[in-house]
Parts: structure tokens; C-alpha cells; sequence
């Protein structure tokens, strides 16, 4: 069920590391403009998961998704989707949008998912689901990814501030007389 292997591409591009752990996965398309809910239901396996996000691949249903597959991304976005992840014992749900698919003819298709959204007892599931996969992949005890996530938005929250500062700053020096 889960490979032993945490990604480390996560440092440059990513905010939350990566996760190698194969899930079974559920999901239907939510109209976006709110008009009507689409009854089609696909499975899927997790490739890898995060805080924010999973990869997932579609082996057998993907005759059916090419055609609504260019509907779910870019500036033609038509689609969101209402996920369902089996954790084993619970199932998480979630509201995701794609990022990235890549179509691997003729069997394949692979979708980048950021998680746009939980209800508060599905996101404590799931980010304790997270910290205990990390944990036993690393072998620590720590820093949990609640840390790390509290830390990068700590971060975010000083260069935010320090910009601001900056740039008062220098609106103050421009005032002649001042």
C-alpha cells in the first residue's frame, strides 16, 4: 500500500513535501459555474500526497476522461473535483483542482490535484494521516509537518511585513522636508 520513499523535489518548487503512498481514490466533477453536478464517478490510486495536494493516475477509465480531461485545467476551466480518499480505516474528503495532467497513451493518465478545500474534521484526518506517514518514513518524531507548515507561514508572514515596512520607508525618504 505505501512505498518507504519521501521526495525531496519538494525544497525548490514545493511547499509541502511529497509522499510516496499509493491511496484509492475517488472522485466526481463539480461544475465550477455551479449549473449542474455531472453524475460520473472515476477511481484512481494516489502517486505520492502532501499538506495541500496528491498526484494521482487513472488506469482504467481514461477513454472516458479525455474528453472532459481538457475541461479540468487552464483558462477553459469547466470542472473542479470532489475527491474521496480511502485512508484504510476512514475517507477523507476534499475539493481539489487540477494542475498538471500528463495523458500516457494508451493506458494512462496522471493528474496534479491541489486540495482547495476540507471541512475541519476531514482536514485534522488528513493532516494526522500525513504526520504519521512522514513520521514513519523518516523515522523522526520530528518536526511534525504542522510545524513545518506553522514555520514556512510564519515566514511568509515576515517578508510580507518587512516589504511593507520597506516600502513605507521609502515613501517616507521621497517627501521633501521630511
Amino acid at each position: 500500500m505505501r512505498s518507504t520513499k519521501m521526495q525531496n523535489d519538494w525544497v525548490g518548487r514545493r511547499a509541502y513535501p511529497r509522499i510516496d503512498v499509493n491511496l484509492p481514490v475517488h472522485f466526481g466533477l463539480i461544475d465550477i459555474k455551479g449549473r449542474i453536478r455531472p453524475k460520473a464517478r472515476y477511481s484512481a490510486e494516489t502517486i505520492d500526497i502532501s499538506m495541500k495536494g496528491l498526484g494521482i493516475r487513472i488506469d482504467n477509465q481514461i477513454l472516458h476522461m479525455i474528453p472532459i480531461a481538457i475541461k479540468m485545467m487552464g483558462d477553459n476551466k469547466k470542472y473542479d473535483l470532489e475527491i474521496g480518499i480511502d485512508l484504510g480505516r476512514d475517507e477523507v474528503r476534499a475539493v481539489g483542482e487540477v494542475k498538471w495532467s500528463l495523458l500516457d497513451i494508451p493506458h494512462l493518465l496522471k493528474m496534479g490535484i491541489f486540495i482547495k478545500g476540507m471541512e475541519h474534521e476531514e482536514e485534522w484526518k488528513w493532516t494526522s494521516f500525513i504526520e504519521k506517514q512522514y513520521q514513519e518514513i523518516t523515522h523522526k518524531p520530528g518536526p511534525t509537518l504542522r510545524v513545518i507548515e506553522s514555520i514556512q507561514m510564519a515566514s511568509d508572514h515576515l517578508n510580507k511585513a518587512s516589504n511593507r515596512i520597506f516600502q513605507q520607508m521609502k515613501t517616507y525618504e521621497a517627501k521633501p522636508g521630511k
